[in-house]
């Protein structure tokens, strides 16, 4: 038989095997799919267990099969570029909590070369050094950021720390010229800062609307939680999260006098949250019984059948992922399951790593900019 045969064959048996799907992108007036109609669970067994996860704030797409649906969701990030005049920023972190880490993390990734206190960040980055005390954290360093806390935790922290007394001379190892980062520039850090030769500069103003609109959205989401009949206040409740871990959400759930649970495949949060429970998503169904409420933010099918099920009757769900969303509306609402879907909410609560780096590292951009 002649070649054009088998070539014709071949290309027929291709198209015969090839799978049939349809690349979708969200567009300005075109209705997302509907929670209902979302592809089932991923099996446990997968590497990840859920569709890929990433940013709320980046392009959604969709990919459908002809036969069972949207069978994955990807979520682009824009890439970071390492800019060249990152790449001259030398600083140290000198605060050891989850958010100084963040914001660590965030400086490496801009191309910045980051020095912090306590164990090195897992997983490392090369850009990233640790050390264990003040003085070799800022040897040489251009700014040092001093230690950040979160917003529940501002007032009682700002009163009882005094970065001059805790550091003392350990910042006189600075870099000529150098500058120090604070949340506010009091009288005596001021003081202290100018007799080694330093500039400190504060942030707090330009942090104040990201947080402002941030608290806004959260009391707008509690105020809806609130007329679906449900009191936080010692009530057990579970935050379901992928990478984007939501603090602020968790912060305020805590405040709010709830006995909060995180429930993400996410490492090392184990002592990020104090008083909060950290469990695998595997968990979830064996859990479920014991909660009064689920904030889930996974973009992906997650609360289906084996949580509404195990939930208690007067247990409220509350969706806080983008479409399509993470809760079978259409079975919870056979089963009687008070629930909610507050799209968009999230969108304006940044995580907190990323509000103040946003600020911080603006701050330290400019400064740059002006010595150039």
């Amino acid at each position: 038989m002649s070649s054009d045969f088998w070539s014709r064959s071949l290309a027929r048996i291709a198209r015969l095997i090839a799978p049939r799907t349809i690349r979708v992108r969200r567009k300005p007036g075109v209705p997302s799919p509907s929670p209902s109609a979302r592809v089932p669970r991923p099996r446990l067994g997968s590497p990840s267990r859920f569709p890929t996860m990433g940013r709320m704030d980046s392009d959604w797409e969709g990919e459908y099969d002809n036969a069972t649906g949207c069978r994955n969701t990807v979520y682009t990030a824009p890439q970071t570029v390492v800019a060249p005049q990152w790449a001259n920023v030398t600083l140290g972190v000198l605060g050891t909590q989850r958010l100084d880490r963040a914001i660590a993390r965030n400086a490496a990734t801009a191309g910045a070369k980051v020095a912090i206190l306590g164990a090195p960040l897992q997983p490392k980055l090369r850009t990233v050094a640790a050390y264990p005390d003040p003085a070799s954290v800022v040897k040489g360093a251009r700014y040092a950021i001093l230690p950040v806390f979160a917003p529940a935790q501002s007032a009682q922290a700002s009163a009882s720390f005094a970065p001059e007394r805790a550091y003392g001379s350990a910042l006189g190892g600075m870099s000529a010229g150098a500058h120090l980062i604070a949340p506010r520039a009091d009288a005596a850090l001021t003081r202290h800062a100018a007799a080694l030769g330093l500039t400190v500069h504060s942030y707090e103003d330009g942090l104040r609307p990201i947080l402002d609109a941030a608290s806004e959205a959260m009391d707008e989401l509690f105020q809806r939680v609130e007329k679906a009949g449900t009191q936080l206040q010692g009530s057990t409740v579970c935050v379901i999260a992928g990478e984007r871990i939501p603090d602020l959400l968790i912060v305020r759930l805590s405040v709010s006098g709830a006995r909060v649970h995180l429930a993400t495949n996410e490492r090392g949060l184990d002592d990020a949250f104090p008083g909060v429970t950290v469990l695998p998503l595997s968990d979830l169904p064996v859990k479920s019984p014991k909660f009064d409420a689920i904030f889930s933010t996974i973009n992906g099918p997650v609360v289906d059948a084996r949580e509404l099920g195990s939930l208690p009757d007067h247990a409220l769900v509350v969706d806080l992922a983008d479409p399509p969303g993470s809760v079978d509306f259409q079975l919870a609402k056979q089963l009687g399951r008070k629930a909610i879907w507050a799209r968009g909410i999230m969108r304006r609560v940044p995580p907190l790593g990323q509000a103040y780096w946003s600020v911080i590292g603006g701050l330290i951009a400019s400064l740059e900019q002006n010595e150039s």
